[in-house]
């Protein structure tokens, strides 16, 4: 695929999703997979390994800042719960990175769009009924690892499949499930989806990846990386100017709308370019 060299649009794109996801309290990534196969020409199996390397950046990055608000003696309690989610998402990241390298651009298209318009419903669904803290999964340890586990793999999946860090099923989960404070979950959230995308990452850099390609690094992945760091910055220091709630409504009906104007049109072409 002829893709144009354009960093400044890929930085403009980095940003826009990551003011977005900044606004949201997540990394932008969803925003960005659309706008890596639409706009800068990438196949969905590039763009995926491209959005999970600025993933990564822009969860190293924000970090910190939520280090000084979020201490780690908040985070102690619910050790055992990001611990078993950790487990099931980093075996799952590395299965998902595995089944990727082996899955047609056509099938791959259709995973895409079906799971980024779930996303966008979560999007809406979080936007509608804001959630708050209740423990659903007793206190027992054993039973707090396997449940942590069990969507830990289905959160490792969908991370290896379109290069997120998962945040809008992490997040809810530890909210729900078990009663964790929001800001508090949104600081696990990062320190569960930083080892699952390094995990993801390690498959993607074989012979032949476009990882490996210095113009790609040089054209997209760091003006991408760049931008999505300073929009996700702008985007948090917004939160008290827009409102969160309704937001996450609008983002989520973008993300549906732009997921399937890409993709489905990925899939057509794919389907008439076909024997």
């Amino acid at each position: 695929m002829t893709r144009p060299s354009r960093p400044v649009l890929s930085f403009a794109i980095g940003a826009a999703a990551g003011w977005a996801g900044g606004l949201i309290g997540l990394g932008g990534a969803e925003f960005r997979l659309p706008a890596l196969v639409g706009a800068l020409r990438f196949s969905p199996r590039e763009a995926v390994a491209v959005n999970l390397v600025a993933s990564l950046f822009v969860l190293a990055a924000a970090f910190p800042f939520r280090a000084a608000t979020v201490p780690v003696s908040d985070i102690l309690p619910h050790l055992p719960a990001m611990m078993g989610m950790l487990a099931g998402s980093m075996s799952a990241a590395w299965i998902g990175a595995g089944w990727l390298r082996h899955t047609s651009d056509k099938l791959l298209g259709r995973l895409i769009l079906l799971l980024l318009v779930g996303l966008g419903c979560i999007l809406i669904a979080e936007g509608l009924f804001v959630a708050e803290p209740i423990r659903l999964v007793g206190e027992g340890m054993v039973l707090t690892l396997l449940v942590a586990a069990a969507c830990g793999v289905v959160i490792g999946l969908v991370s290896s499949l379109l290069g997120v860090a998962g945040g809008e099923l992490i997040i809810p989960v530890f909210i729900l499930l078990f009663g964790v404070d929001v800001k508090v979950a949104g600081s696990m959230s990062i320190l569960v989806g930083i080892p699952t995308i390094t995990v993801g990452l390690t498959r993607h850099f074989g012979a032949g990846s476009v990882l490996r390609a210095r113009v790609v690094w040089r054209a997209t992945i760091l003006p991408l990386c760049a931008g999505s760091i300073l929009g996700a910055i702008l985007g948090a220091l917004a939160l008290g100017v827009v409102p969160g709630q309704a937001l996450k409504v609008g983002l989520g009906i973008i993300l549906i709308w732009s997921a399937w104007s890409v993709f489905r049109h990925l899939s057509s072409a794919s389907s008439s370019s076909g024997p």
